[in-house]
């Protein structure tokens, strides 16, 4: 069975929705975390010692690390979402998102997944309920 699937993010946290007809109420069908998405960019930059971290992702300092861990994140989503679409799990997708996160999406989506995306909206939800998401997103799905 093909679903409408609903994306709810921000660069340190995402929840994904089904719903499986037009009118029913989100079901949560996982949660994903970036725990980084919420550090300080100072903490991100040096430790203690005033070296750069040694562990974790090779970093790009042309970019602001909390940015790329943000778009690390962005990335392991849309692995997610291309992986899901080829098992054939969504045939509609869309995305809330935090506005400066809603970008990174959309830029890390492959061309087949972004052509289901039915509506993208620019808000951070990620924190409320199913039913408050729902009233967000059009009557029908």
């Amino acid at each position: 069975m093909t679903a409408t699937w609903i994306l709810v993010a921000d660069s340190s946290r995402a929840r994904l929705f089904a719903v499986d007809k037009a009118l029913a109420p989100l079901q949560e069908l996982q949660n994903f975390v970036n725990p980084e998405g919420r550090v300080k960019t100072q903490d991100l930059t040096t430790d203690r010692q005033g070296r750069s971290p040694g562990n974790g992702p090779s970093m790009d300092y042309d970019v602001e690390p909390k940015r790329q861990l943000a778009m690390l994140f962005a990335k392991e989503l849309s692995e997610h979402l291309k992986n899901s679409r080829h098992q054939g799990l969504f045939n509609k997708l869309y995305i809330i998102a935090a506005p400066t996160f809603l970008g990174l999406l959309r830029s890390k989506l492959d061309p087949q997944t972004a052509q289901l995306v039915g509506e993208e909206i620019s808000k951070d939800l990620t924190r409320l309920d199913p039913v408050e998401i729902r009233r967000h997103l059009p009557e029908r799905l």
